[in-house]
C-alpha cells in the first residue's frame, strides 16, 4: 500500500511544481534557493492563502522564530534563534520595507496592508543591515503601482465584535511615466476578556486604522524615483497582567498553595479601576531613487519616521501600602471589600491591616502608571550595486541615522479625581506624581558597508561582507529637581524627591557614550547540481549599548542594597553593547522534478553581554531596567519543507530545536547553567492546503495550520536548590532568611495551536471562513519574573477567534 502511494506521487504530472521565489535578502534580487542563509519567504499567494494580516500570522509559520505581544501597542518582542528583542533597548532584527530600513522597533507591530512578499532571514545580518540586525532581518515588499489599473477591497467580521477592512487601488497617472497607489486598513475589536470591576470588555480591546500612498516616477529609462507616505493610529488597552507569587514560605504561613503556584494553572481575573488607555500615532515618509549608471546602480534613500505613544493604567504596588494612609484608598478598600473579592491568594477585608492587594486592583490603593515612548528619526543612505549577472558582484554604501527619543515612566496617586496626562503632576493636582523617570535620548549613527560575491567556479561562490557602525548616544534627564513625592518617602525626608537619583545630588547630569563595531560576514556556497547546494557562513551581530532611565541605579541602591545590606542585583543607569558571533552550515534542495523543497541548517552562536529586560515592583512603584548577561551559548538546528503533491494539494512545514545556556552572569552568578530567557527549546509547524474546482469558475480552498512552541523560561532565575532569592517580603518580615522566592514553577509549558480556513474563490472574488486557535487552547503569552518582588507578572493569550472575510479584486 505504501509503495502504491509513492508510485502515485512519482507519477504526478510535471506541471505540479513549486514556484521559484525571488528574494532580496542580500540587497539584490536572487532565487531563494541560491541564498546562503536560512530564509523563510511568503509570496503574495501565501499571504492571501494563510490570511496573513499581522506579524504574529507569519511568525507562527517560521521555524526558530517566536513573538510576544503583551504590554502595549508598540511592544512586540521577536525571538530569533534564542536572541530576543529586549524592552527599552534596540531591536534584534532589521526591519526593511520596500528597501527602506525602519529604525524604530515599535514600528513592526502594525496592521499589514498591500503586502506582496515577506522574507524572514535568520542569523546575523549586521554586515548587510548594520546595528541591531544581530538575529536576522525581516524584509517586507508592498505592491508597486504600474501601468495597469488594479485594486481590491476586503471586509470581515468576527467574534468579539471584530470588524476588519482593507483595500488598495493603483495604476497609471501618466502612462509609462508616473504611477500612483492608495491603500488602507482598519481593525476594531472588543477583545477576549472582561474587566470584572467595570463589567466591560476593556482588557484587550483594539482599534487601528492605516492609510498609505505611493508614487513611482520613471524619470527616464535609467532613473526611477519611489515616494511613499503612511499614517496610522492605534487606540487600545494596555498592561493586561495578573500577578503570581513564588513564595513557598507563605504557603506554610497561610496554608494556601496559591502563594507558590504553577504559573500555567493561573486563573486570570481583571478588575482595574483605572481603565487602560493606550494610544499610538505613526507617520512614515520615504523617498528612494535608483539610477542606472551602466557599471552599477546608484540608490539614494531618505526616510523620516515619527511615532508618539503613551499608556495609562493601574499601578503595581498596592501590596506595599504606599497609599494606605490616603483617604481615597481607605474608602475604596472598605467599599470594595465585599463586591470585589480578590483572586487567591490576595484578600481584602476592608482595612490596610487586613488586606493583601494585587497589582491592578479594583481599589485606588495601587495608584496609577503613565508611560510615554516617542521617537522621531531621520535616515539617509547611498548605495552602489553592481549588475548581478557578472562573476564578480559588489555593493558599497554609506548610511546615517539621527534618532530623538523621549521616555517617561511615572507612578502616582489615584485620588479618584481623573488623570492629568503629564510627566509631572504636582501634589495639588488631581493625580500627584510620586516617582518619575523622564529622559530625552539622542542617537547619531554613521556606517560604511560593502560586500563582494565572487564565483570561484561555476558551482562555487564566495561572499564577503563588512560593515562598520559607530553610534554616539546621549541622554538628558528632564525630571524637575524641586519636585516632591507626596507619598513615597522611604527615608523619612521632609521633601523627598520624585527621582531617587536626586537623593544623592542636586541635579542629574547629561551623559554620553559612543559604541562601535566591525561586523564581518563570510559565506561559501557549493551548488552540487541542479537539485542540491550546501553552504557555510560566519557572521558578527551587534546591538548598541545605551542608557536606562536615569535614577535606576539609585532606586536599586535605596530600596534593595541598603534595605538588605547586600548587593542583590547589579543594576546600572547604562548597559553595555551586545556582540554575537555565529557559525552556520546548511543544505538546500529542490527534488522530485521541482515538487519538493527541503532545507536544513545547524548553527552555533556565542553572545557576549546579551541585553535583557528586568522588571521591579516595590514600595517605590515600578522600575524597568535593561541589564547584560555576560555570556550565553545558543546551539540549534532547523529544517523546512514544501511538497507540491499535485495541482490540488500542498504540504509544508518546519521545525527547530535549540540548546541554550547561560555561561557567565555577574548580575546573578547563581544562574550560570540555566537556559537563556525567552528562548523556547523547540518550535514546529506543519500544514496543508487543498484546492479543487466545484464549478468551472469557482474553487473550494481548505487550509489547516498547526504550530507548536516548546517549554520556555522567561527569566534568569529558574529551578534548582541554590536559586532562592531574598525578596522585599524578607525585608518587611525582619528575617531575610525566611520568605525567599522560589521560581522553579515559572516556566511556561509547551503549547500547540490550530488555525483553519475554508472558502470559495473565483477569478475576482473570494469568501472565506476562518478560525485562529480553533480548539481554544489556553496558554501564557508572557511571564515577567520579578525575583526581588517575590513573584511574576503573567499575561494570558488570545482565545479562539473566528469569522468570515470577503475579498473583491478589480
Amino acid at each position: 500500500m505504501l509503495l502504491s502511494g509513492v508510485g502515485l506521487v512519482m507519477g504526478t504530472p510535471a506541471y505540479a511544481q513549486i514556484d521559484e521565489i525571488v528574494v532580496t535578502a542580500r540587497q539584490r534580487a536572487e532565487l531563494l534557493q541560491d541564498v546562503p542563509a536560512s530564509v523563510t519567504a511568503f509570496t503574495a499567494a501565501d499571504i492571501t492563502d494563510a490570511g496573513i494580516v499581522r506579524p504574529e500570522d507569519f511568525i507562527a509559520l517560521t521555524p526558530g522564530v517566536t513573538m510576544i505581544n503583551s504590554t502595549e501597542a508598540g511592544d512586540l518582542q521577536v525571538n530569533i534563534r534564542g536572541i530576543n528583542t529586549s524592552r527599552d533597548a534596540e531591536t534584534n532584527f532589521a526591519l526593511i520595507v520596500d528597501g527602506v530600513l525602519l529604525t524604530n522597533p515599535n514600528a513592526f507591530n502594525q496592521e499589514f496592508a498591500n503586502i506582496s512578499q515577506i522574507e524572514v532571514v535568520k542569523g546575523p545580518q549586521g554586515a548587510l543591515y548594520g546595528r541591531n540586525a544581530a538575529a536576522g532581518a525581516i524584509i517586507i515588499t508592498t505592491e508597486q503601482p504600474g501601468n495597469e489599473l488594479l485594486g481590491n477591497v476586503k471586509v470581515g467580521v468576527g467574534n468579539n465584535n471584530t470588524f476588519t477592512g482593507s483595500g488598495s487601488v493603483s495604476g497609471p497617472l501618466i502612462a509609462d511615466t508616473l504611477y500612483g497607489g492608495l491603500n488602507f486598513a482598519y481593525r476594531d475589536s472588543d477583545g477576549h476578556f472582561t474587566n470584572a470591576f467595570t463589567e466591560r470588555k476593556e482588557v484587550d480591546d483594539y482599534n487601528e486604522w492605516v492609510v498609505g500612498g505611493r508614487l513611482v516616477w520613471d524619470v527616464s529609462d535609467a532613473l526611477t524615483v519611489d515616494m511613499k507616505a503612511r499614517y496610522s493610529e492605534i487606540d487600545s488597552a494596555a498592561i493586561g497582567f495578573n500577578a503570581s507569587f513564588a513564595l513557598p514560605f507563605l504557603v506554610d504561613a497561610f496554608g494556601n498553595p496559591d502563594f507558590a503556584p504553577d504559573v500555567n494553572d493561573h486563573r486570570f481575573v481583571y478588575q482595574n479601576n483605572v481603565v487602560p488607555q493606550n494610544e499610538q500615532e505613526n507617520l512614515n515618509i520615504s523617498i528612494k531613487a535608483d539610477w542606472d549608471l551602466g557599471f552599477a546602480t546608484l540608490t539614494g534613500i531618505a526616510a523620516f519616521n515619527d511615532q508618539e505613544q503613551y499608556f495609562l493604567t493601574d499601578g503595581t504596588s498596592a501590596a506595599f501600602g504606599i497609599y494606605f494612609a490616603e483617604p481615597t484608598c481607605l474608602a475604596s478598600l472598605a467599599d470594595r471589600a465585599v463586591d470585589f473579592p480578590q483572586p487567591s491568594p490576595f484578600f481584602n477585608f476592608g482595612s490596610p491591616a487586613a488586606s493583601l492587594l494585587p497589582p491592578y486592583s479594583a481599589t485606588t490603593c495601587d495608584g496609577y502608571q503613565y508611560q510615554v515612548r516617542n521617537q522621531e528619526d531621520l535616515s539617509f543612505e547611498l548605495r552602489l550595486t553592481s549588475p548581478g549577472d557578472a562573476p564578480l558582484r559588489w555593493i558599497a554604501g554609506v548610511n546615517y541615522v539621527d534618532i530623538d527619543r523621549t521616555v517617561i515612566v511615572s507612578q502616582g496617586a489615584d485620588l479618584n479625581r481623573g488623570f492629568l496626562l503629564e510627566p509631572y503632576v504636582p501634589p495639588t493636582g488631581p493625580n500627584p506624581t510620586d516617582l518619575l523617570f523622564f529622559d530625552d535620548y539622542s542617537n547619531k549613527v554613521f556606517a560604511l558597508f560593502g560586500n563582494i560575491g565572487y564565483d570561484l567556479r561555476d558551482d562555487l561562490e564566495l561572499s564577503v561582507a563588512l560593515r562598520y557602525d559607530r553610534e554616539r548616544r546621549r541622554v538628558q534627564n528632564r525630571v524637575p529637581t524641586d519636585a516632591v513625592a507626596p507619598f513615597i518617602n522611604p527615608l523619612g525626608l521632609d521633601a523627598p524627591p520624585i527621582n531617587p537619583a536626586l537623593l544623592f545630588a542636586d541635579t542629574i547630569p547629561a551623559r554620553s557614550e559612543t559604541f562601535s563595531q566591525l561586523q564581518p560576514k563570510l559565506s561559501l556556497t557549493w551548488s552540487i547540481n541542479d537539485e542540491w547546494s550546501v553552504y557555510g557562513s560566519y557572521g558578527v551581530g551587534f546591538r548598541s549599548g545605551g542608557f536606562n532611565s536615569q535614577g535606576v541605579e539609585a532606586t536599586i541602591e535605596v530600596f534593595y542594597t541598603d534595605a538588605f545590606n547586600a548587593q542583590l542585583f547589579n543594576a546600572r543607569d547604562e548597559f553595555d553593547k551586545e556582540v554575537s558571533k555565529s557559525f552556520e552550515a546548511g543544505v538546500k534542495s529542490t527534488l522530485l522534478d521541482r515538487r519538493l523543497s527541503l532545507n536544513a541548517a545547524v548553527f552555533h552562536t556565542r553572545v557576549d553581554d546579551m541585553q535583557f529586560f528586568n522588571f521591579f515592583a516595590g514600595p517605590f512603584g515600578l522600575l524597568r531596567v535593561v541589564t547584560n548577561i555576560d555570556e550565553v551559548d545558543l546551539t540549534g538546528a532547523e529544517a523546512d519543507f514544501r511538497f507540491r503533491i499535485n495541482d490540488n494539494f500542498t504540504l509544508y512545514g518546519g521545525g527547530s530545536v535549540l540548546d541554550s545556556e547561560i555561561k557567565r552572569n555577574s548580575n546573578r552568578p547563581y544562574t550560570v547553567g540555566n537556559k537563556v530567557p525567552m528562548a523556547p527549546t523547540y518550535t514546529w509547524n506543519v500544514g496543508g492546503q487543498f484546492t479543487t474546482p466545484i464549478t468551472p469558475a469557482l474553487d473550494l480552498v481548505a487550509r489547516v495550520d498547526v504550530n507548536g512552541v516548546g517549554p520556555t523560561w522567561f527569566g534568569e532565575v529558574q529551578d534548582g536548590p541554590d536559586q532562592v532569592v531574598p525578596t522585599l517580603f524578607s525585608f518587611f518580615s525582619g528575617d531575610p532568611t525566611l520568605p525567599t522566592g522560589d521560581f522553579s514553577r515559572t516556566r511556561r509549558d509547551s503549547y500547540e495551536l490550530v488555525n483553519a480556513r475554508l472558502g470559495v474563490r473565483a477569478d475576482n472574488w473570494s469568501a472565506t471562513l476562518w478560525a485562529r486557535n480553533l480548539f481554544d487552547k489556553k496558554y501564557l503569552q508572557e511571564i515577567i519574573p520579578a525575583p526581588e518582588f517575590g513573584g511574576s507578572f503573567i499575561h494570558d493569550s488570545p482565545r479562539r477567534s473566528f469569522g468570515v472575510e470577503l475579498n473583491y479584486l478589480f
